[in-house]
């Protein structure tokens, strides 16, 4: 009996605070599903770290700030969520009392046999004035999953003191490439080789861009400076700076936002396999692009529009640009918009996305919507997207964290009084 006391209450305020901040009347709202990740109610963040393999599985990574962050994986044919483990002891530092490995901060990536590639990245840097020396944080790690043993392997740091903010895997020469942080050195593991090659800093801290863009050759594309466009060319083993530009609005006056935060490169990048083309959107104006490598010497980039909630378009408080954005099967960008600044528990308030879908073939957007699942809770934000071969839509974000009954309440941290967790969220476009 006094545990139902002690739980009942808890359960009223719960659905209060859910109601206070529920869809108004004249609210268009959309449908997702959603999973939880079971066992890990208290990681408390995700950026960019969702890729879907060929046998549709969705690898997430899963932050946990100051502490060991995790991997896992969604079988949406078993409908389960398998956890690969917790990052500290993936890469052999378990309990020792050097930088935690707190995130997987990049996409996966699927080789041609089938193993899944990732890296590491810190989060509450430890002793953060000596981050370059044994005491701090020690470096982002390589790792491997094979998804036939089920074992997961270290393939060493990429590069020492540093995290490894941004990546990606490029299947033609069979190599992960990565953007370190805080120095923004470029980097690559050669899977061949097991070698790791740094080629030195391509980014400042305030426009050290959270993806890179690798064509259908193997080259590899970022953004620097005031969002001019980069090239690494692995048939020369050259970097060069492109006469290339993408739409952005300059760094102006913090808007509650972390005045660190990069505002002038390019926040996500997609490539169209079939039009040989990556579309964007820039950080702080959400202006979304194409960028054509094949149009001329450099390439072109072209403004398609702006992906933001339409109440919102051409605001100067815009909220910052997510990295939710992916090509659906559709020919469809679909995007998950912030309705409020967000940034997890540093979110200026509380407010839920919108799902906007550009139609590439009119260059029209549609907004569908708050995403809501079936009790009524939003998708306060969202850091990621992925198509998976069957078309379906996945989003990693946040959502309201819900007690249940006879379970302790665990969260990973709290936007403005209200307490979420992060889930995995499911869009089938044909049933919109």
């Amino acid at each position: 009996m006094k545990l139902l006391r002690f739980i009942s209450p808890v359960i009223f305020i719960a659905a209060m605070v859910c109601h206070a901040w529920a869809a108004g009347p004249s609210a268009k709202t959309m449908r997702v599903d959603y999973r939880l990740f079971p066992g890990l109610g208290n990681m408390d963040g995700h950026w960019n770290a969702l890729t879907v393999a060929r046998d549709g599985k969705a690898y997430i990574g899963l932050a946990h700030h100051g502490a060991g962050g995790h991997a896992v994986y969604y079988d949406p044919h078993m409908d389960r969520m398998v956890d690969l483990g917790n990052l500290n002891k993936l890469c052999g530092q378990a309990g020792m009392r050097i930088g935690p490995q707190s995130k997987v901060h990049a996409k996966f990536g699927e080789a041609k046999d089938g193993k899944i590639y990732f890296a590491t990245h810190a989060g509450l840097w430890w002793n953060f004035a000596r981050y370059a020396t044994v005491e701090g944080y020690p470096g982002g790690h390589w790792l491997v999953y094979d998804p036939r043993s089920g074992e997961t392997e270290d393939l060493g740091i990429g590069a020492r003191y540093e995290g490894i903010i941004t990546a990606d895997y490029d299947p033609v020469h069979n190599r992960m490439y990565g953007l370190t942080y805080p120095r923004g050195h470029f980097i690559y593991y050669d899977i061949a080789t097991g070698q790791t090659h740094d080629m030195g800093r391509v980014n400042n801290e305030d426009s050290l861009c959270r993806t890179i863009g690798i064509d259908d050759q193997g080259r590899v594309y970022g953004t620097f400076g005031k969002g001019q466009i980069y090239k690494y060319d692995p048939r020369t083993d050259k970097l060069t700076n492109l006469p290339v530009y993408i739409p952005i609005r300059e760094k102006g006056i913090s808007l509650g936002r972390d005045y660190n935060k990069s505002e002038t490169a390019w926040r996500e990048v997609v490539w169209d396999k079939q039009k040989k083309i990556f579309y964007g959107i820039d950080e702080s104006a959400s202006y979304l692009f194409s960028f054509d490598p094949y149009a001329g010497k450099y390439g072109e980039v072209k403004k398609l529009g702006q992906l933001a909630i339409p109440s919102m378009a051409d605001a100067r408080g815009i909220p910052y640009a997510s990295l939710a954005l992916t090509l659906g099967k559709d020919d469809n960008l679909h995007y998950a918009a912030p309705a409020q600044e967000f940034d997890f528990s540093g979110s200026k308030g509380i407010a839920a996305s919108h799902l906007l879908v550009f139609n590439l073939k009119t260059d029209e957007m549609q907004d569908l919507g708050e995403m809501r699942v079936a009790d009524g809770r939003g998708l306060m934000g969202a850091e990621s997207a992925a198509t998976a071969p069957d078309g379906t839509i996945y989003f990693v974000g946040a959502m309201e964290a819900k007690p249940e009954p006879g379970k302790p309440f665990v969260y990973g941290g709290k936007i403005g009084s209200i307490p979420y967790r992060l889930a995995l969220f499911i869009f089938h476009p044909e049933a919109k």
